[in-house]
C-alpha cells in the first residue's frame, strides 16, 4: 500500500497542476484566449511554413527508400562513435536539416519498420534530437538577436553538443536485429498521400504543444514572475530566460536576447535550444515513447546535451 501511494504522488501533483491551470483559465478567460491565439498565430505564421515542407520531404525520402543510400555516407562514423546502426546517420542528417521533432519521428518510422531495435532507438535519440538551421540562423540570429554571428555560434555549439552527447550514451554491445524494408506504396500517389497525411497529423501534435506551452509561459507572466524577479536588476533576464527554457525555447530565446552580457545571452540561448523545454520534450516523447524511450530518460539525455552545448557556446562566445 505504501509503494502504491508513493507511485501515485507524481500523478497527484500532475492532477493538482492541471486543475490549477484550468482554474486560471476560468478566472481570466480573455487573457488565456489571447494567449491561445498568439500560440496559434506563432504556429501558423512561423512554425508551420518553415517545418511542414521539411517534415513532408523527410517522410517522402524515408518512404522512397532513401534510408540505405544516405546512411552509407556516415555508416562507419556512427558505428565507430556510438556503436549505432548505419540508419542513425540518416536520422542525424534529417534531424540537423529539418529540426525538431523530425529526428524523433524518423527514429519511430525506422523502429516501427523493424530497421532499428529498441536499444538502437535509445542510443540514437541521444544525438539525433536537434533544432534546424532555419530556426537557429533565421529566427535566433536574424529576428531575435539581429546578429547572424550569434545564430552561427548557437548552431555550431548546438550540433557539437549533440554529437558529443551521443558518446555518453554509446551503445555498449551489439544486439541482433533484422533490418526490414519499408512497406512503401508502389504507386506515386499512394506514397505522396501517405507522406502528406502523416506530416499533417504530426504537425497538429506540434501545434498543440506549442499553444499549451505558450499558455504555461503566459501563466507565469500572469502570476507576476517578471515583477518578482525585477529586484535582481541585471540578473532578472538571465534567470527569467532559464525558467522559460524549461517550458518553451522561443520565448526563452527572446529573453536571452535582453541579457546585458551578449556572451551570457548566447550561452543561455544555446542551452534553451538544446534543452528544448517541455514543448519540444513532449513533441519528441510523442514518437519516442512508442520506441520504449522513457520520459525521464529523455529528460536526462536532453539535459546532458544542454550542458555540453552551453560549454561550447560560452567558449565560442569569446569571438563576439
Amino acid at each position: 500500500m505504501h509503494k502504491l501511494k508513493k507511485a501515485q504522488i507524481p500523478k497527484v501533483f500532475a492532477c493538482i497542476a492541471v486543475t490549477a491551470f484550468m482554474a486560471f483559465m476560468l478566472a481570466k478567460p480573455d487573457y488565456y484566449l489571447d494567449s491561445a491565439r498568439r500560440g496559434l498565430s506563432l504556429f501558423a505564421s512561423s512554425v508551420l511554413p518553415s517545418l511542414f515542407p521539411f517534415y513532408f520531404c523527410s517522410l517522402l525520402l524515408t518512404y522512397m527508400g532513401a534510408v540505405s543510400t544516405i546512411s552509407k555516407a556516415g555508416a562507419k562514423s556512427v558505428k565507430l562513435m556510438y556503436n549505432a546502426p548505419k540508419e542513425s546517420a540518416y536520422v542525424l542528417f534529417l534531424s540537423m536539416l529539418c529540426g525538431y521533432p523530425v529526428g524523433a519521428s524518423t527514429i519511430y518510422e525506422l523502429y516501427s519498420a523493424g530497421a532499428i531495435s529498441q536499444k538502437d532507438a535509445k542510443c540514437v535519440c541521444s544525438f539525433c534530437s536537434t533544432s534546424g538551421p532555419v530556426f537557429m540562423i533565421g529566427t535566433i540570429g536574424g529576428a531575435i538577436f539581429a546578429n547572424q554571428k550569434v545564430g552561427l555560434i548557437v548552431l555550431v555549439a548546438h550540433y557539437m553538443g549533440a554529437i558529443l552527447n551521443g558518446l555518453i550514451y554509446r551503445k555498449k554491445k551489439d544486439d541482433d536485429h533484422i533490418v526490414s524494408a519499408f512497406s512503401s506504396p508502389s504507386d506515386v500517389d499512394g506514397l505522396l498521400s501517405r507522406a502528406i497525411s502523416k506530416a499533417t497529423i504530426n504537425m497538429l501534435y506540434v501545434g498543440g504543444y506549442i499553444v499549451i506551452c505558450g499558455m504555461l509561459v503566459d501563466t507565469l507572466e500572469f502570476v507576476g514572475i517578471r515583477d518578482a524577479l525585477s529586484h535582481l536588476q541585471g540578473a532578472s533576464e538571465p534567470v527569467l530566460s532559464a525558467i522559460y527554457s524549461l517550458i518553451e525555447m522561443t520565448r526563452a530565446s527572446i529573453e536571452c536576447s535582453k541579457c546585458q552580457n551578449l556572451q551570457l545571452g548566447v550561452t543561455l540561448c544555446t542551452g534553451a535550444v538544446s534543452l528544448g523545454g517541455l514543448s519540444i520534450t513532449l513533441q519528441n516523447y510523442t514518437f519516442l515513447s512508442k520506441c520504449g524511450v522513457g520520459f525521464w530518460e529523455l529528460i536526462l539525455k536532453k539535459g546532458s546535451q544542454c550542458a555540453l552545448s552551453m560549454v561550447f557556446a560560452f567558449l565560442l562566445g569569446f569571438i563576439l
